[in-house]
């Protein structure tokens, strides 16, 4: 058995099946990235982690979060009202927020606490009323919103936000509660003042008187309730931030209890595990990071076993659209010897690492197309005419016999698609098989079948690249 002809197959194979893959991988990018697929998960989690879309919303508001974005909010438009009844022109006018991708951990406990510690307010309450009507609004297809509605409200909620800081903070005051209650009732009519070009809608105008109306009447219900609640827990120390943060977390239980019952586990005792040079909150911290990390590694797992799918399916349509015939290709460098020694010398002399296909892989897929430069393997498809050709009784069959070839016929015309060299060896459950065999190698990623070929190179006989040797 001539093991440096295996070698050789091999080689080019996986050459093709590292290109395949690279190929995937940037059209997977640009489908997760259009699709914005990490952000929604990660929202999803974190709205089952908070157990209440109004915290949830209230999160994401957040200056800490919302700053992970890097992206300004858009100056409003005052663009009439019939613009935004059209679905498509609506997508891309309106005020969109966009999700972080990535939450560090230290963010996300920091956020939560600050959250915690101004929950018993009245000015948080009326802040999620009104981050609640603005998404409303926006999801709501019957309804035209403006962006300066909807850039208003933000600016509502971030009173609402500085209102219910200074409110729970240590010299507490009824001023900025009063000042937010008169600015949301107020808010139609200073909007009309402030764009006097902008013509609001009665319906939109209605909805909106109403659901402030709404969010001031329930801020003030869950308020009293909220009250009850902390008096009837065991006093705590309000000097301290976690004495703070303690009662913010009891005034949770009104309006998410799953996430009073989960801060309450995780604050449970916790003086008596504090080590040395630790503080009571430092330890709080650290342990919400740890649930934070541990529901992270949750949604990274369905989210790769959603890529590998994603990756099959996308190597079945790349494979089928460009021929790539894992045993097609392989039988062709077996027949080849020239090719397959030309593709196993290019692998001896390549350079590119691990690291250089994971930071840069549109470079890496480049540098891989190089190989294949003036070599002519059987990829793509082609169309023959079988009668313009004047072939006697040739035509195309998915399963062909004598005097056949392999190929799918053109609706009822005399041309065929066919690959290169095909011939009656072939047929369409061989050719599936090929294919099928591709994507599932491409599914297994670049560097993997890098590493391979640096291996099946090394058994050829050619050595290390004397890169490797210096460590370099």
């Amino acid at each position: 058995m001539n093991l440096g002809a295996i070698a050789e197959v091999a080689i080019g194979i996986i050459f093709v099946w590292i290109v395949l893959s690279l190929t995937i991988i940037q059209i997977q990018e640009w489908i997760t990235t259009l699709l914005d697929k990490r952000a929604h998960d990660m929202e999803e989690a974190i709205h089952e982690m908070l157990a209440n879309p109004n915290l949830k919303a209230q999160f994401y508001d957040h200056p800490i979060i919302r700053g992970l974005t890097a992206k300004k909010r858009r100056a409003p438009s005052v663009t009439d009202p019939w613009y935004y009844r059209y679905p498509l022109i609506r997508g891309f006018t309106r005020e969109r927020r966009r999700l972080p991708s990535y939450i560090p951990s230290q963010q996300f406990a920091l956020t939560l606490f600050d959250i915690a510690m101004t929950a018993g307010t009245e000015s948080s309450l009326i802040q999620q009323g009104i981050l609640k009507l603005r998404d409303d609004i926006e999801k709501d297809r019957n309804l035209s919103p403006n962006n300066a509605i909807i850039v208003e409200l933000n600016l509502l909620a971030e009173l609402a936000r500085s209102a219910a800081a200074t409110e729970a903070g240590t010299a507490i005051t009824q001023k900025t509660l009063d000042l937010l209650k008169v600015e949301a009732h107020q808010f139609v009519d200073k909007i009309k003042v402030k764009y006097p070009g902008l013509k609001l809608e009665s319906e939109m105008e209605l909805v909106i008187r109403e659901e402030i109306d709404k969010a001031l009447k329930e801020a003030e219900r869950l308020k009293r309730e909220m009250d009850r609640v902390v008096k009837s827990q065991p006093k705590a120390d309000l000097r301290t931030s976690l004495g703070k943060l303690r009662r913010g977390v009891a005034a949770l239980s009104v309006i998410s209890p799953e996430v009073n019952q989960t801060m309450n586990a995780l604050l449970l005792n916790i003086e008596e595990y504090v080590t040395a040079g630790e503080t009571n909150l430092a330890k709080a911290r650290k342990n919400v990071e740890t649930w934070f990390n541990d529901s992270m590694d949750r949604v990274s797992g369905a989210f790769k076993r959603y890529s590998q799918t994603m990756a099959l399916l996308i190597g079945l349509a790349v494979a089928l659209i460009l021929n790539v015939d894992s045993i097609d290709l392989t039988l062709y460098l077996w027949r080849e010897p020239s090719v397959r020694q030309a593709l196993a010398e290019n692998a001896a002399m390549f350079e590119l690492s691990q690291q250089d296909i994971a930071e840069n892989p549109a470079e890496a897929l480049q540098e891989f197309r190089n190989q294949f430069v003036g070599l002519s393997l059987p990829l793509g498809w082609g169309i023959t005419n079988f009668e313009a050709q004047g072939i006697t009784g040739g035509s195309c069959r998915l399963f062909p016999r004598e005097g056949q070839t392999f190929g799918i016929q053109i609706f009822t015309s005399t041309r065929c698609l066919v690959p290169p060299q095909s011939n009656n060896q072939m047929n369409l459950v061989l050719k599936l098989g090929g294919i099928f065999i591709t994507a599932l190698a491409a599914r297994q990623g670049a560097p993997f079948w890098f590493d391979i070929l640096k291996r099946v190179v090394n058994l050829r006989g050619t050595g290390a690249n004397p890169a490797e040797k210096d460590g370099k």
